[in-house]
């Protein structure tokens, strides 16, 4: 089963929030076949609430260049920053679940760019 099909079976809503552009995110939407909701978050307000930072260190240490090294050896795509699109590569990211109520059940601030939480973390926080 994949990941898509695990969420759909869990009484849960998932929401992808962009803090770019509209056209960015439309693009994004598209090349990467995302078939969630996206809400778009240009003035950063919810970065900052949950303490995301930006961080050239973060994003660009060892670890991550070797996974991008490995992920180039292997043959398989990287992403790539859209033409006419200005964007902070430095953002970091993070995977969070409130409850129906608001309040923050399950919070992961990624450390890098590669910094995400398992599916099975996620949901058994959530559930």
């Amino acid at each position: 089963m994949n990941s898509k099909s695990l969420l759909d079976a869990v009484p849960i809503k998932v929401i992808v929030i962009s803090f770019g552009c509209q056209e960015g995110a439309l693009r994004w939407l598209q090349e990467t076949g995302c078939q969630y909701n996206m809400l778009l978050d240009p003035s950063r307000k919810l970065y900052h609430a949950f303490g995301l930072g930006i961080s050239v260190e973060k994003v660009w240490n060892v670890n991550v260049l070797n996974y991008y090294a490995e992920q180039k050896v292997a043959s398989r795509p990287l992403p790539k920053q859209f033409e006419n699109i200005i964007d902070d590569p430095h953002q970091l990211g993070g995977d969070f679940g409130l409850d129906q109520n608001g309040k923050v059940i399950f919070f992961h601030p990624s450390q890098s760019s590669t910094d995400r939480p398992s599916l099975s973390e996620i949901l058994s926080a959530l559930l």
